[in-house]
């Protein structure tokens, strides 16, 4: 008896996906080919960049945060922007891709607690879907140069929800305002990308 509940258990934690793992392309993230690490995944600065720590083989190792598109850390999913190199977390992903810092994110699953500090980046962005260019969740009216009024141009279908955003200095509000949003295009009463 012992035998066989001692195989099942060993094959389901075969079975079972990985937590932590290191995405070096989209494709890679949409064909479930990321390359598993030995442990949490954290993000540190290091001469002015930042690179991805984590343990392969027992060792530590560091990686350039440039070189990675994204990675999974404990079950939640993180994508690198492009215009830092920071990583970003998300948190919502519909009509539209919604993120958090992910730094902070990190420390409160490293620290276990529910809140943490902004060091670096920004507090929140948005994505037009999963590969898609991250932007600042930071729209001001003035604003016609940043890479989010590019992103508020190429997409008017977002036009009323990134109005609304504004400068983006109220995440509770955000948060709300994208979910709301999402509703909104489910029943028909917002037009979807």
């Amino acid at each position: 008896m012992r035998i066989p509940l001692l195989l099942a258990a060993l094959c389901y934690a075969l079975a079972a996906p990985a937590q932590n793992l290191l995405y070096r392309s989209y494709g890679d993230f949409a064909e479930h080919r990321g390359q598993p690490v030995g442990g949490p995944i954290d993000v540190e600065p290091h001469w002015g960049r930042f690179v991805v720590v984590y343990v392969q083989d027992g060792r530590r190792q560091r990686i350039p945060a440039r070189k990675l598109w994204g990675f999974m850390n404990q079950g939640a999913f993180y994508r690198i922007e492009r215009e830092a190199g920071l990583p970003v977390r998300l948190m919502a992903q519909g009509a539209i891709a919604y993120w958090e810092n992910g730094l902070a994110h990190l420390r409160m699953q490293r620290d276990s607690t529910e809140a943490a500090t902004i060091e670096f980046g920004h507090a929140a962005y948005l994505s037009r879907d999963l590969q898609g260019n991250i932007v600042p969740a930071s729209f001001p009216a003035d604003d016609a140069k940043s890479a989010s009024a590019k992103f508020k141009a190429a997409w008017p279908v977002y036009h009323d929800l990134l109005e609304r955003i504004g400068n983006g200095g109220d995440m509770d509000r955000m948060r709300q305002l994208v979910v709301e949003y999402e509703v909104a295009v489910e029943e028909g009463r917002a037009p979807g990308p």
